[in-house]
C-alpha cells in the first residue's frame, strides 16, 4: 500500500471527500485515520459497484465498516464509456486499469464527479463511536484512495452499475477452476 494518499487524479477525488476544510476548522480525527490506513489496520472484504466494506483495526477491536456509494446515471456512465473507449484507442493500458489523470480532468468539464462527498454516501460502523463519520469509516476512505492510487479504474467500478454481462462471463470462467486442494497430488501425476 502506498504510504501517501491521492498520488493520482483518481485517489484525489476521493482524499478530497475526507480533507475539506470546514468554517470550523478540520475533523480531529483525521490523523488517527491516516495513521490507521498508512499502518495496513484497513482491510477491504469488498471493493464493488456501490459498496465498500472493510475491517478497521485498532488496539482494541475490529470494527466493521459498510459505505454505499451513489451510482452514476445513465448518461454520466455512457460518457465515461466514451472517454474510457477514447483513451484506449491511444493508450493500451487502459484496458488493464491504468487510467490516465487526463480523464479525470475530462469528466470534471463535464461535471461527472469522480468521488461522492461523504454526505452522499451512507455509511455504517460498529463502533461505538458517536462522531460521524467516525475515524475508521475515515480510515477506510483514506485506504481506498491509496488502492484506487494503486488501481484508478476501481474508482469506475465503484460508481457503475454492475455489468450483468460481465457477471456471466465471470461465472462461466470461475467454474472452470478447481482450487487445488481439490486436486489428488498422488494421482495427478500418475503413480
Amino acid at each position: 500500500m502506498a504510504n501517501e494518499f491521492g498520488v493520482t487524479a483518481w485517489g484525489r477525488a476521493w482524499l478530497r471527500t475526507v480533507e475539506r476544510t470546514a468554517a470550523s476548522g478540520p475533523n480531529p480525527s483525521l490523523p488517527t485515520a491516516r495513521t490507521l490506513a498508512r499502518n495496513g489496520s484497513v482491510e477491504f472484504t469488498v471493493v464493488s459497484s456501490g459498496t465498500v466494506v472493510a475491517e478497521v483495526s485498532t488496539k482494541a477491536k475490529t470494527s466493521s465498516v459498510t459505505i454505499g456509494v451513489p451510482l452514476w446515471t445513465k448518461s454520466e456512465i455512457a460518457a465515461v464509456k466514451s472517454l474510457l473507449r477514447s483513451a484506449g484507442k491511444a493508450n493500451r493500458s487502459v484496458s488493464t486499469g491504468e487510467l490516465p489523470d487526463s480523464i479525470v480532468t475530462e469528466l470534471q468539464a463535464r461535471n461527472i464527479a469522480v468521488a461522492v462527498d461523504l454526505s452522499e454516501c451512507t455509511a455504517s460502523c460498529d463502533c461505538s463511536g458517536r462522531r460521524s463519520p467516525c475515524v475508521h469509516h475515515l480510515a477506510a476512505i483514506y485506504a481506498l484512495a491509496g488502492r484506487i492510487d494503486e488501481e484508478p479504474v476501481l474508482a469506475v467500478t465503484l460508481r457503475s452499475a454492475p455489468d450483468k454481462a460481465g457477471k456471466k462471463s465471470a461465472s462461466t470462467q470461475s467454474s472452470e477452476w478447481i482450487p487445488l486442494s481439490d486436486i489428488n497430488i498422488r494421482s495427478f501425476y500418475g503413480d
